[in-house]
């Protein structure tokens, strides 16, 4: 026996007891993997026969255990925790210099806050990163980006379309075809609803229509739009429409629209008429929406027909109760953000006061195929070792991603008392290799005092 055999183990027992040390002081640590020292023996050569004889041990690696820690539910709603594989996205955006990409970090630490200019970071300024929404639609595809929270004023937005899913009954009788139109006067027309539209500073007009059946042709409806007189409380105004006289017009089953979606309000009359009702009221109104090639005239379609945005199915001429199924409009007022909140699929939604609930972000997770690759370099992040090997990166839910569970965490996967047990253990195999140093010293001290 020599010293080296005790020297090596000692050193070995002493990493050992950092390591479990450094998972008890992680144990509270949101996100935090527990590590463990591996060890291998050591001889002097290759094949040294029966008689060889080792001469110690050494720490070969620590490893992190990368399985899932249990997800406490915390309430607050940024706080985010990975139900399944993958991780975080984070980057410092100060460590940027000469126009250069900030180094992209991973972590499970899910404890993200807000700044005062709205980003969403870490405790230590670590951006979250992930796919921003353009006007109310995420693509999930191309580089992430540092991700903040909704804004605190949703901007109005002007009524451009309007999509009604109706049905009208077979049958309903037409009215007396020589006694004119006139909203005040129910018997000349069948069916009658409101809705709201908006204009660009996010004012409200009310907009009411009629569904008159016609005698000749069949399955023929007339429509009517008008809008209240505010010079004349309780009183109504044809509003100006294309075509003039819109009628809809439907199949001998009732089961499909012909001809007669959209009608057509020209934003620009519309307005014109608008402002010279309500003339010495203070209000303007100004109707527009953004001029594209599909759209180069502002205006307001209001479709009857099938949309394949919205599901609808458009009218229909059934016998049964006249019924609005869905209505649909694109437009509304200014709303003030009331709250905001994440689902499992990292989806970021805001709601505001006007009622709109808008997509703003999505979170991005990345995993890889040998996590043990990873570095850790402390603040509850890894950054990608040579070892981690490829990686994916797509939105949660997706690949061998996991959910998100959003207002919760999760927890260190730190074993308390099983890090306990190993503490006893390893401070038993120092004090081991202590003795068989005290052994060794012993028998030397025996060969001095030999005479």
């Amino acid at each position: 026996m020599s010293f080296q055999q005790g020297l090596s183990g000692l050193s070995a027992a002493s990493k050992n007891l950092e390591v479990i040390g450094n998972n008890i002081s992680n144990a509270n640590t949101i996100g935090s993997k527990s590590s463990r020292a591996e060890f291998s023996d050591m001889y002097s050569s290759a094949a040294g026969g029966s008689g060889s004889v080792g001469i110690g041990t050494r720490v070969s690696a620590v490893t992190q255990d990368h399985t899932q820690g249990s997800i406490t539910t915390t309430g607050n709603n940024l706080d985010l925790a990975v139900n399944g594989g993958g991780y975080f996205q984070v980057a410092d955006l100060g460590a940027v210099s000469d126009g250069g990409d900030a180094p992209v970090m991973y972590s499970r630490n899910g404890q993200f806050k807000s700044d005062r200019l709205g980003n969403i970071i870490t405790n230590d300024g670590l951006r979250l990163l992930g796919y921003k929404a353009e006007a109310g639609v995420i693509t999930a595809s191309g580089k992430p980006v540092p991700l903040t929270v909704p804004d605190a004023v949703l901007a109005p937005s002007p009524t451009t379309q309007i999509a009604l899913e109706v049905n009208l009954d077979a049958g309903a009788k037409a009215p007396t075809p020589t006694v004119p139109f006139s909203d005040v006067d129910e018997t000349t027309y069948n069916y009658s609803s409101t809705l709201k539209v908006f204009d660009n500073s996010g004012q409200s007009v009310e907009l009411e229509y009629y569904f008159r059946k016609k005698a000749t042709p069949a399955n023929t409806w007339e429509v009517y739009v008008t809008t209240p007189n505010p010079a004349e409380p309780g009183k109504n105004v044809r509003v100006e429409t294309t075509p003039a006289s819109p009628e809809l017009k439907f199949s001998a089953d009732g089961s499909t629209l012909l001809s007669g979606s959209p009608i057509v309000i020209d934003n620009d009359t519309f307005s014109a008429q608008l402002n010279t009702l309500s003339a010495g009221s203070g209000i303007t109104y100004a109707f527009g929406g953004a001029v594209t090639d599909d759209r180069p005239n502002p205006q307001i379609d209001i479709s009857f027909s099938p949309n394949d945005v919205s599901g609808l199915k458009g009218a229909t001429q059934r016998a049964g109760d006249f019924a609005i199924t869905n209505q649909t409009e694109d437009g509304f007022a200014r709303g003030t953000l009331t709250g905001f909140s994440f689902d499992k699929e990292g989806i970021l939604t805001a709601e505001y006061s006007n009622g709109k609930t808008v997509q703003t972000a999505q979170v991005v997770l990345t995993n890889f195929r040998n996590p043990q690759g990873l570095i850790s370099i402390g603040g509850n992040v890894w950054s990608e070792g040579p070892d981690a090997g490829a990686k994916y990166t797509g939105v949660p839910g997706s690949g061998n991603l996991g959910e998100i569970s959003a207002g919760a965490l999760e927890e260190s996967n730190v074993d308390l008392t099983a890090a306990l047990v190993s503490l006893i253990t390893a401070q038993r195999t120092y004090q081991a290799n202590a003795q068989t140093i005290k052994t060794q010293d012993q028998v030397l001290q025996t060969f001095v005092n030999m005479r």
